[in-house]
């Protein structure tokens, strides 16, 4: 029987990479205009709080007015509070921080401020508080009311791998506490369920052959919680929805991916909540976390941001 604290690290990874990251000197990294803030949220016990660490990726139209030598959650705040762009939450994968993505902040910060955080147990951020699913989308639902606060422009929601299912959950979240519809939600990379990815992850492929497979590698994660059912909160989603995979993906199977887009367009209200809009890639060396190097992404957010404003204006 596996130990909690060992299902916890197969299921999240949560190991820093790049190592030793320098939160506050993204110049290091390329990467100009860009402040290092902390926000504290409830824990789930609604007395303990947690910090998390983000970085807060100004529009390239914008860069002008952000001075590099300012790091402060004031500054974040100013600068959300100011922008004349839409904002993207950002939600990352496993073994990752917040410095990582750096090619796909690239790309969004061309149409959006890019706020990046790192969920509880990675990087600077929640380090004593519990690792769990629905601790990382309580974090992400406040964060969200947290940008909510201070403008009122667009949101949106882009998740890769991990990040996938902890954004389809949050958005879940949100809409069932409040009422809230982020403006469009994005997939890259994603699974069906947690359960799903652990039998077809290539280690999975290994020992999926192996007796009591399923009870002492799949059933003990979900006795604990960690259920990942991208599959039933995307039915909850009612904002338009794009997913993206690569067919070489080496760490979830695209079919997977193909498969999430399917439901969605089968089983949820398009007319009502939002169409779902599918991009497969073909074996170009993508693998698991290069479709944003792809040439045409840059056309597919913009069809996309043009199809949730659409959508955003039938909610009236």
């Amino acid at each position: 029987m596996q130990s909690l604290s060992f299902q916890k690290f197969m299921i999240f990874i949560n190991i820093d990479a790049p190592k030793d990251p320098d939160y506050n000197n993204p110049q290091k990294y390329g990467m100009e205009s860009v402040v290092n803030f902390h926000i504290t949220t409830q824990d789930l016990d609604n007395t303990t709080l947690v910090s998390i660490g983000s970085w807060m990726i100004v529009h390239e139209d914008e860069m002008d007015t952000f001075s590099s030598s300012t790091q402060s959650s004031d500054t974040a705040s100013e600068i959300v509070t100011n922008t004349k762009k839409p904002v993207i939450i950002y939600m990352h994968g496993v073994a990752c921080n917040r410095v990582k993505p750096l090619a796909t902040y690239k790309v969004l910060r061309k149409f959006f401020l890019v706020i990046a955080p790192d969920h509880r147990g990675y990087g600077d951020s929640g380090l004593d508080a519990d690792l769990s699913e629905d601790g990382i989308v309580s974090d992400t639902v406040q964060l969200y009311k947290w940008v909510r606060y201070k403008t009122s422009n667009m949101i949106y929601f882009w998740g890769h791998s991990l990040g996938s299912a902890l954004a389809t959950h949050a958005v879940k979240i949100l809409k069932e506490q409040d009422g809230i519809i982020p403006t469009g939600l994005v997939l890259e990379s994603p699974f069906t369920t947690m359960r799903d990815e652990m039998i077809n992850h290539p280690l999975g492929k290994i020992y999926k052959w192996l007796a009591y497979f399923n009870q002492t590698i799949l059933d003990p994660p979900e006795r604990n919680g960690m259920l990942f059912l991208s599959t039933t909160n995307i039915l909850y989603v009612d904002c338009p929805i794009m997913i993206m995979h690569a067919e070489d993906d080496n760490v979830i199977p695209y079919f997977l991916g193909k498969t999430l887009a399917e439901i969605a367009k089968s089983q949820r209200d398009l007319q009502t909540q939002g169409n779902v809009t599918y991009h497969q890639f073909p074996s170009v060396g993508y693998q698991h976390i290069g479709i944003t190097d792809d040439p045409n992404v840059p056309q597919y957010i913009t069809e996309f941001m043009q199809e949730c404003v659409e959508a955003d204006k039938g909610r009236g």
